[in-house]
């Protein structure tokens, strides 16, 4: 008996292997050009970095960098994008996980400020990657501050905390905490989980009235 074996292109809505493949290929070329892109930025910053060098450093044709990208601008605004997307994906996984809710607020605040201020430290160039008043990446900055409001929104709601001005409230102890001392993950963790807890205290407490 001769087995026939399924096509995986037959498939309404797959695509065909060659497909597929030349998809996961291309994602990537993507993913080499960015991260070539990302470290050539943060090392020599933006102007300084021509498409030539991102090339060289992904190990691929300049042509190919124009394929995914029509220009530097692109490149820079997608490299934001990216920085803007892990930074949320990591700030939902934290308002998921089975901790304390002030634990989850600290987390989320020191994905969104305080990794942020860590990775500005890191080079004088990366600043330029996460200034949300750079008009090419100004959009993406926008986004991850409105959703990760809605994150701290939707925390704060938990805990019965449902004044108007407390998510800007966190926000400022998030920022304030950077400049009271050492900035390093848990220095700063550990000067945050005590604004968190006061703010909770006393936002709670007004609450209830």
């Amino acid at each position: 008996m001769t087995s026939v074996s399924p096509k995986f292109s037959s498939v309404p809505g797959n695509p065909s292997p060659a497909r597929l493949n030349a998809t996961i290929e291309g994602t990537d070329k993507r993913d080499r050009i960015l991260d070539a892109a990302q470290r050539l930025f943060v090392r020599y910053g933006v102007k300084r970095t021509s498409i030539d060098e991102v090339a060289r450093e992904a190990g691929i044709a300049k042509g190919t960098v124009y394929l995914s990208f029509g220009s530097k601008a692109e490149l820079f605004a997608a490299i934001a994008d990216r920085l803007c997307a892990n930074t949320l994906a990591d700030a939902r996984t934290i308002v998921l996980e089975a901790t304390p809710l002030s634990e989850r607020l600290v987390g989320i605040l020191d994905c969104y400020i305080g990794a942020t201020h860590r990775l500005v430290a890191q080079s004088p160039h990366i600043a330029e990657l996460t200034a949300s008043k750079e008009a090419l990446s100004a959009a993406a900055f926008a986004t991850l501050n409105t959703q990760i409001r809605s994150l701290l929104d939707a925390l704060l709601s938990e805990a019965g905390i449902t004044d108007d001005g407390a998510i800007d409230m966190f926000l400022a102890a998030g920022t304030g905490t950077l400049h009271t001392g050492d900035c390093a993950e848990q220095p700063y963790r550990a000067r945050l989980i005590i604004m968190v807890n006061t703010l909770m205290a006393g936002l709670s407490r007004d609450a209830k009235g």
